[in-house]
């Protein structure tokens, strides 16, 4: 049987100087990766050095018309854009292109409608697929030309599209409300709980946090070389030598630069975990670039959620892939409380195991009645 063709795309990205550009082209790296993980195949990246927006066509009329001639030449099905764009911007460069215009965002939904199992996770992908499209569902153009299918058109929100905009504000309402009877069950849940410590794997975007829960908990939780495999909260007991309470561990969804606001917010449920969690391990990958610039991003959503002042251990992970070890005493000395482990190998996995021990036992007189 013959393979279904996947979409090719062609990436977009603007730098603001030529001292910037060394950012943007690893942004658009981890863009191929968003992209790949939807389903298409990256095609080429095209980064340009301006110093300001285009108001109309973002990279101006000239490159949207450069661009317009590689998608014809080399049949190209779609074009994604490193930046989140207007409406306008996008309506007026399908226009020109010729393609499904996306933006950074779009593919982010995509990846999370894709990977929803859970009926709260459903819910909390169509709630924000419906916030974000809803100012750009102006009669044709944008909704009208997604119905056609692959990335952008996916997920619990596609078929809302062709609604008009009561319903889909009927709807928002609608799920608004779901997701509180869903807390609400949650928080009954948490009182039965309480006399039980609870640890929340937080980190951006695979750096490998179901690997580390896999190996604390002996759990079987899917690890994939993608971003975005976790949506559900999973939570797990994690048994502590010769600590007399019971802690669960849980692994949640994993951050990522430019995460959609709306996608946050929607998913305050499953990031309740982390809201509740009497210790925080922030999984680093160490080998990744812009590594201080990573951590920034994870813990600007930590103090989005209103939970930085809780104990946190930093877990640099993969130190397997190092092939400079002297970077490990660089990083102890710029970060506290930090463990250095391959939860591949299992190297060095006895020393977090030990300061999860001890961070949770000067907790005890304050969180655990006896």
């Amino acid at each position: 049987m013959e393979r279904e063709r996947k979409e090719k795309a062609l990436l977009v990205g603007i730098a603001k100087s030529s001292r910037k550009r060394w950012d943007e082209a690893d942004r658009l790296e981890e863009l191929a990766l968003l992209v790949t993980t939807a389903g298409a195949e990256v095609f080429e990246k095209v980064l340009q050095i301006r110093e300001k927006i285009d108001p109309k066509f973002f990279i101006g009329k000239g490159k949207a018309l450069e661009i317009r001639d590689i998608v014809k030449q080399f049949d190209i099905d779609l074009v994604v854009f490193d930046t989140e764009l207007t409406p306008s911007q996008v309506n007026n460069l399908e226009k020109i292109i010729g393609v499904k215009v996306l933006d950074r965002t779009e593919v982010i939904m995509d990846i999370f409608a894709q990977h929803a199992r859970t009926s709260e996770a459903k819910i909390q992908v169509e709630l924000a697929q419906l916030m974000y499209r809803l100012p750009r569902l102006t009669g044709k153009g944008l909704a009208l030309s997604r119905l056609g299918g692959g990335i952008g058109t996916r997920g619990p929100g596609e078929k809302k599209l062709e609604v008009d905009r009561r319903r889909i504000l009927d709807r928002i309402h609608f799920l608004k409300q779901r997701l509180k009877v869903i807390e609400r069950s949650r928080a009954v849940q948490r009182k039965k709980r309480q006399s039980v410590f609870k640890v929340s794997l937080v980190g951006y975007t695979n750096a490998g946090k179901s690997s580390i829960m896999n190996y604390l908990t002996k759990a079987k939780v899917k690890v994939e070389d993608k971003l975005f495999a976790t949506l559900d909260a999973t939570t797990r007991i994690l048994y502590l030598p010769e600590f007399p309470y019971r802690v669960l561990l849980s692994d949640t969804v994993g951050f990522i630069e430019d995460l959609p606001p709306g996608l946050v917010a929607s998913f305050n449920a499953t990031l309740g975990v982390v809201k509740e969690a009497d210790l925080l391990l922030h999984v680093i990958d160490i080998t990744c670039e812009r590594l201080d610039e990573k951590i920034q991003i994870v813990e600007d959503v930590l103090d989005g959620l209103v939970v930085r002042e809780k104990p946190l251990i930093r877990v640099f992970n993969k130190i397997d892939m190092l092939l400079d070890r002297t970077m490990i005493e660089r990083l102890k000395e710029r970060y506290e409380n930090s463990v250095f482990v391959s939860a591949l190998t299992g190297e060095n996995m006895d020393l977090l195991v030990n300061s999860i021990k001890e961070k949770l036992e000067g907790l005890i007189p304050n969180s655990v009645q006896e």
